[in-house]
C-alpha cells in the first residue's frame, strides 16, 4: 500500500452525491479561507502525530497510510460536517458510528500494520525506538 496526501479531493471522492453537493455549498459559503483544505491538514496532522510514535512517516506534508485511509476520511468527514454551516443534518447514525470507529482506530494505532513510505519520502528519525527485550533466564514457554 502507499501513503496518500489527505486533501479535499480525497474526501469528496468518498461522499454520496447529496453530501458532496451540500459540502460544496457550505464550503463556498464559508468566508474564511478554504475550510476543507484547513480541515484536511488538521486531520492529517492529528493522525500523523499518533503514527509518529509507531512508524516512520512519509516526509510529504499531510501524507497518510492508505491502510487506514477509510478511518481518516471518516474523521475528516465528521469534522467537516460538524464545523461547516448546515452540514450537521448529514450526520446520521451510520456516519457517527464510522467516526466513533475511526477514533477507536486512532487510539490504537500501535495495533495496526503500515507499509513504510517510499524510501525517497521517508522522514529521517521519526520512528520511536522500540524497547529492547532481553531474556534473563532460560525459561521455555509452552
Amino acid at each position: 500500500m502507499a501513503w496518500l496526501i489527505l486533501d479535499k479531493e480525497a474526501l469528496l471522492s468518498r461522499l454520496t452525491g447529496p453530501e458532496h453537493e451540500a459540502l460544496d455549498r457550505a464550503a463556498t459559503d464559508w468566508t474564511q479561507g478554504n475550510p476543507l483544505d484547513e480541515i484536511a491538514h488538521e486531520v492529517a496532522e492529528d493522525w500523523r502525530g499518533g503514527l509518529r510514535r509507531v512508524t516512520t512517516l512519509d516526509r510529504r506534508a499531510d501524507a497518510v497510510p492508505s491502510e487506514i485511509l477509510i478511518h481518516i476520511l471518516a474523521d475528516f468527514r465528521y469534522r467537516a460536517f460538524t464545523r461547516l454551516p448546515g452540514m450537521r443534518s448529514l450526520l446520521d447514525e451510520r456516519r457517527v458510528a464510522e467516526w466513533e470507529r475511526a477514533m477507536a482506530i486512532r487510539d490504537a494505532l500501535a495495533k495496526v500494520s503500515y507499509a513504510p513510505p517510499d524510501e525517497g519520502n521517508a522522514e529521517a528519525g521519526t520512528r520511536a525506538p522500540l524497547p529492547e527485550i532481553t531474556v534473563s533466564h532460560g525459561h521455555i514457554l509452552d
